[in-house]
């Protein structure tokens, strides 16, 4: 696991030391090291059952660590109550009071901490704003959409101003249009708020939207750590590269290495470029690994890095992604940009070359 460091300036930086979760005989976090910087966007992202909720729930104290320490700050707060401790966490089904109005579920963690009701008015009126839903205070929640639903719920969690703010999987409920405009909007409050967030999801898009930096998981275990651009181009092993967006995998064998670079031969016999983030040696077979969108399509010719034949064309609005059979029997998806003549200027059965460009390729440990 890999990343890059940068010191926090302000509260809210979250340690995670050699953390073990059993659960019986199930082990469901099995000796994860996070360091979450104050103030950032962080995500915990990877499939269902791999570990990424119960480390949520370490964090807000409704789990306690096996093995392990949770730090807040610096202190240990492992073994705190989830009400001793400075965080407060959105769920994916919202938890609002139905019988309460919209302003009376913001102020309703404020009124338990005892706060004055000038206090508690001030912060509500400026979480209404916040989260741009003014005038509509008084109104029972239940004539809310699922979207200002999930609004007030973000706004109740960061009225008492929590060092930490905890989202499992809160937007899993909304429709599409909705979903992606929430991203925006909590991009938006965690930069405004200036609040550490730790978001779960298992949506590599959404990850990939809002993050500052990512977690992969799998099977209880962090397998990368760094910022959109590096899970998403600079995948540290096969299971990243795979989970993370659609992708190409090819059989090659070493060449020549020289310093970070490689040069690989292809099953076509054709040779390419190839980064990689560990020690290879020429003459040893390798998995290279390249996205979709940095190959392009084009008429077969011997300058061709891959030929093969167009099985299926998928028409995506954006883009159309081409799937080509390629000579050795190996699936090869190729995504371009679509243009206005509304024709991709290919046909299915059709013989085609594939293109690469000299930096699109990158080894991959297994």
């Amino acid at each position: 696991m890999t990343e890059t460091r940068t010191t926090a300036a302000h509260g809210g930086a979250i340690g995670m030391h050699g953390i073990k979760k059993w659960f019986g005989n199930f082990q469901a976090v099995d000796d994860v090291t996070l360091d979450i910087r104050s103030n950032e966007f962080f995500t915990l992202l990877g499939p269902s059952g791999c570990g990424k909720t119960t480390l949520l729930r370490m964090i807000a104290g409704f789990e306690l660590p096996t093995e392990g320490q949770v730090l807040l700050d610096g202190v240990d707060i492992s073994s705190l109550l989830p009400n001793q401790r400075p965080v407060n966490t959105v769920f994916q089904n919202y938890a609002l009071f139905p019988h309460l109005t919209v302003a009376e579920n913001i102020g309703f963690g404020l009124k338990m901490l005892g706060k004055p009701r000038s206090e508690i008015d001030s912060v509500v009126n400026d979480m209404l704003k916040l989260v741009h839903l003014e005038g509509r205070g008084g109104n029972p929640v239940t004539q809310l959409s699922g979207g200002q639903q999930q609004r007030v719920a973000l706004a109740r969690a960061l009225a008492p101003r929590p060092k930490v703010l905890l989202l499992d999987e809160p937007l899993s409920a909304l429709d599409l249009k909705l979903r992606k405009s929430m991203q925006m909007e909590l991009k938006r409050l965690q930069t405004e708020t200036g609040i550490t967030f730790v978001f779960v999801t298992h949506d590599q898009e959404e990850a990939l939207t809002m993050s500052d930096r990512i977690a992969v998981m799998s099977t209880g275990t962090v397998r990368q750590v760094g910022s959109p651009w590096d899970i998403y181009d600079r995948p540290a092993e096969r299971f990243v590269a795979d989970f993370i967006g659609e992708t190409n995998f090819l059989e090659a064998e070493v060449v020549a290495v020289s310093g970070d670079r490689a040069r690989v031969r292809l099953s076509s016999g054709a040779e390419i470029p190839a980064t990689f983030p560990a020690d290879v040696t020429p003459g040893g077979k390798v998995t290279v690994v390249i996205r979709p969108e940095h190959a392009q399509v084009g008429a077969p010719s011997p300058a061709s890095v891959l030929r093969g034949i167009i099985r299926e064309i998928v028409y995506l609005g954006t883009d159309t992604h081409f799937h080509i059979r390629l000579e050795d029997g190996t699936t090869f998806t190729v995504r371009q940009q679509n243009a206005r003549s509304g024709s991709c200027g290919f046909s299915k059965d059709e013989a085609v070359g594939i293109n690469l460009s000299d930096d699109v390729a990158q080894i991959l440990r297994d």
